[in-house]
């Protein structure tokens, strides 16, 4: 049995999927993944070329936690197809690997990255290799 709200909502993805531009979309996607008890196990697609996190609700990543400034830091999937990480000017910082963010940064698989009181990872698509 067919649901007309089911096919709305699939004619309405359908259409917003060819709106996307080609350079709106990255050729690997990555996740970050929250570690921290506010909300362990939270996960968030990174597929986009810019995602802002902050407490703002016009981040991308929008995560309530008072440590973290409005617009805190920033990922980036540079023209080289790797993901960056970069503090825009947060007050409480940035940390990769329990390292203070002083510039942009290459993200790698598996990374730390504290923002305020929350510990999230970073992954990477995989996919299956043959055997």
């Amino acid at each position: 049995m067919n649901n007309s709200k089911d096919e709305d909502k699939d004619t309405l993805l359908g259409q917003n999927r060819q709106k996307l531009k080609s350079s709106e979309l990255c050729s690997h996607k990555a996740v970050l993944l929250i570690l921290s008890e506010n909300l362990f196990g939270k996960a968030f697609i990174i597929n986009k070329p810019l995602i802002t996190i902050g407490r703002s609700k016009e981040c991308d990543i929008s995560l309530n936690d008072p440590l973290i400034s409005s617009e805190h830091c920033r990922i980036e999937n540079g023209q080289d197809g790797k993901y960056y990480l970069e503090d825009i000017g947060s007050t409480n910082a940035t940390f990769l690997n329990r390292k203070k963010l002083k510039k942009k940064m290459h993200l790698l698989y598996g990374d730390r990255i504290v923002i305020g009181n929350t510990i999230l990872r970073f992954y990477l698509e995989e996919e299956v290799a043959d055997g």
